[in-house]
C-alpha cells in the first residue's frame, strides 16, 4: 500500500492502540502531517480503559501540542464524533497495531487500512490496504515504516519536530536503539532531530513509585542459566513499565530471554512482556507458546512481544500448584512453560508443507489409512449461542481457537467431552445430522463450553447440542509422532502434538492437517483394513 492510495478517503481516523506507546503516537502523528498536508482534515484517537496521564509519552504529547484525542465508550460503543454520534470513519487507520487485537478497542469505519511493523501470523487475514514491514525486513519500529513510506510518497522530513519525534518512537522502541535494523539506521542517518530534547524527554520516564516498584521486580527474578532466560514478577502497574522491565532483564550477564510479568487489576489474569536474544528463537514464539492453552492473546516481533493469561485459565492451569497467591504461582508456571519449550523445542509443519518424508521425519512411519468409528458426537451452530459477528474462543485439546461467529461455523463436541470447530460444509459432507439431542456427562468435571473472546463470559454447549455420526467414507492419513511438533491448520491455528498424538490428513485434501490426540484417537478411529 502506498500512502497516496488513502487520498481518495474522507473522514479519516488514526487510530493507536490503547495505552499507546511512544511509537505509535509518533507514527500516527508523522501519518497525520501527511494527510493534513495533502488538504485532509484527519483525527488522530486512542481508546481503552486507561488515559495517557504521566510520562515522557505525557510530556511529548504537551510539549509537541500532538493533536491525540481520547474516545470515550458510551454504552459500549466508541464515539468518534461526539457531535454526531453513532458516525462511522469513513476510512480508519490503525498504526503500529490491527484491528481485532485485544489492545486495540472497536472503532466503527466504512473501510480498513493497516500501517505496522509487527509480525503477521500464519493464517491472519489482513485488510486489502495494508503495509506490514517487519524486523525481518529492517523494521525495529513503526516510525521507521512511516518515515520509509513518506519518502516514496515524496514527503520530505527534514525540518520541525517531525524528525525529533520520529526518532524518539524507534528510540523508546528498540531499547534506546539497541535493537535497531537496517532500515533504521537509514533514518538515523537521514534525519536531523534535536537530541537535547530527546535527553529532556527521556529525565521523565519514571516517577519515584516506579523506580520503588522496578527495584522490588529485580528481587523477584529467577534465572535459568542452563537455558539462559529469566523471569521478573512486578507489582501491578503501566504496561510502559513492564516492558522497562524486561528491557532491563536483557541487561543481565548470562541472561537472553527476559520476561518480566504483574497481574492486572480487576481480576483480568496477568500481563507478560518478553524480550529476546536467544538465536533461533524469537519473542513472538515465547510468547505464543506461553498463551497458546489460555486465550492466544498476545504476539509482537523478533526480539519483542507481550501478552495477557486471562485470570480464569491462569486457576486452571496453576490448580496443582497449591498456590498460596496466584501471582507467585503464575510465575513459576511461566517460569515451568520456558523451561519445557527449551527442553524441547518444537518442531512445525504448515498447510501446504505437508510430503511422505516429512511424515517419516516427525513419526519415523509412513502414514496408514485410518477410518473414523461410528460414534455419536455432538453439534452445535455457533449463532445459536452468540450473535453473528462476535468473535469466540473455541478451548480444544490441541490449543485454543478464536473464531468469528457466523451461519456456516458450528461447534463439535467429541466423545470425552473435548469441544473442536467445523464450518458446515465440512459438517454435513462427513456427517449423517439427527434432529435429536447429544448428551453430555452432567456429572464430569470438563463441561463443553466456549467463551466470548472480549469478556470471557463462557456459555455452556449441553443445552443446545444436537447429535451426529460419521458418515462411511471419511477417511483420513495418520501416523503417530515420535517427536513435539506444532501444526498450522488451514484455519490458521497452530495445534501442538507431543510424542504418541497422531498426526493426520484428510484423504480427500493431503494438505489439510491437523492433530489428533492419543486418546481421543484410539477411541474413534480404526485402520481401514480392519472393517
Amino acid at each position: 500500500m502506498r500512502l497516496e492510495e488513502l487520498l481518495e478517503y474522507n473522514d479519516i481516523v488514526i487510530q493507536c492502540h490503547d495505552k499507546p506507546d511512544v511509537d505509535a503516537v509518533a507514527s500516527g502523528f508523522a501519518l497525520l502531517k501527511y494527510l493534513e498536508g495533502k488538504g485532509k482534515a484527519p483525527k488522530l484517537v486512542y481508546s481503552g480503559q486507561q488515559r495517557i496521564i504521566r510520562g515522557s509519552l505525557h510530556e511529548m504529547i504537551t510539549r509537541f501540542e500532538i493533536p491525540l484525542t481520547y474516545v470515550e465508550m458510551q454504552e459500549g460503543k466508541a464515539q468518534l464524533y461526539p457531535e454526531e454520534p453513532g458516525k462511522e470513519a469513513g476510512l480508519l487507520i490503525t498504526v503500529d497495531c490491527r484491528a481485532g487485537e485485544r489492545n486495540v478497542s472497536a472503532l466503527p469505519y466504512r473501510r480498513l487500512a493497516v500501517i505496522d511493523h509487527h509480525m503477521v501470523r500464519d493464517g491472519e487475514r489482513l485488510p486489502e490496504l495494508h503495509e506490514v514491514r517487519t524486523e525481518t525486513d529492517g523494521y525495529a519500529s513503526c516510525a521507521t515504516v512511516l518515515w520509509a513510506m513518506l519518502r516514496e510518497a515524496g514527503y520530505l522530513v527534514e525540518d520541525g519536530i517531525l524528525p525529533t519525534i520520529l526518532y524518539y518512537g524507534l528510540y523508546m522502541d528498540t531499547q534506546e536503539l539497541k535493537t535497531v535494523g537496517k532500515m533504521d539506521r537509514n533514518m538515523l542517518d537521514e534525519l536531523k532531530y534535536d537530541m537535547d530534547i530527546v535527553t529532556e524527554l527521556q529525565s521523565v520516564n519514571l516517577s519515584l513509585e516506579e523506580i520503588r516498584i522496578t527495584g522490588r521486580a529485580y528481587d523477584s527474578l529467577h534465572i535459568d542459566r542452563k537455558h539462559r532466560f529469566a523471569v521478573s514478577q512486578v507489582e501491578p502497574c503501566d504496561p510502559d513499565l513492564l516492558g522497562i522491565v524486561s528491557d532491563e532483564l536483557m541487561k543481565v550477564a548470562g541472561v537472553d530471554v527476559g520476561v518480566a510479568y504483574c497481574m492486572l487489576e480487576g481480576k483480568r489474569g496477568a500481563k507478560v512482556s518478553v524480550r529476546c536474544r536467544k538465536k533461533g528463537h524469537n519473542a513472538a514464539d515465547l510468547v505464543h507458546w506461553l498463551v497458546r492453552d489460555m486465550g492466544n492473546d498476545g504476539g509482537g516481533a523478533l526480539t519483542k512481544a507481550a501478552g495477557r493469561l486471562p485470570e480464569e485459565f491462569l486457576e486452571e492451569a496453576c490448580a496443582g500448584d497449591h498456590w498460596d497467591d496466584l501471582s507467585g504461582a503464575t510465575g513459576r508456571l511461566i517460569y515451568k512453560l520456558l523451561t519445557d519449550y527449551f527442553e524441547i523445542p518444537p518442531k512445525q509443519i504448515r498447510t501446504g508443507e505437508y510430503a511422505a518424508e516429512k511424515v517419516r521425519d516427525y513419526c519415523g512411519s509412513e502414514a496408514v489409512l485410518y477410518r473414523k468409528k461410528k460414534m455419536p458426537v455432538g453439534y452445535v451452530k455457533a449463532t445459536e449461542l452468540f450473535p453473528e459477528g462476535e468473535e469466540i474462543l473455541i478451548r480444544m485439546l490441541e490449543g485454543d481457537a478464536r473464531r468469528k461467529v457466523t451461519p456456516e461455523l458450528y461447534i463439535m463436541i467429541g466423545v470425552d467431552g473435548e469441544t473442536y470447530h467445523n464450518d458446515e460444509a465440512g459438517l454435513r459432507r462427513n456427517y449423517v445430522l439427527l434432529d435429536e439431542p447429544f448428551l453430555v456427562n452432567s456429572e464430569s468435571p470438563w463441561q463443553p463450553k466456549i467463551y466470548r473472546y472480549a469478556d470471557r463470559q463462557a456459555r455452556l454447549l449441553a443445552p443446545y447440542a444436537r447429535k451426529c455420526i460419521a458418515k462411511d467414507g471419511a477417511l483420513i492419513w495418520a501416523a503417530q509422532l515420535n517427536c513435539r511438533l506444532e501444526v498450522l491448520t488451514r484455519w490458521g491455528e497452530w495445534h501442538l502434538g507431543e510424542a504418541g498424538d497422531w498426526l493426520a490428513s484428510q484423504d480427500a485434501d493431503r494438505q489439510d492437517i491437523y492433530i489428533i490426540k492419543k486418546t481421543i484417537f484410539e477411541r474413534t478411529y480404526e485402520k481401514k483394513e480392519q472393517i
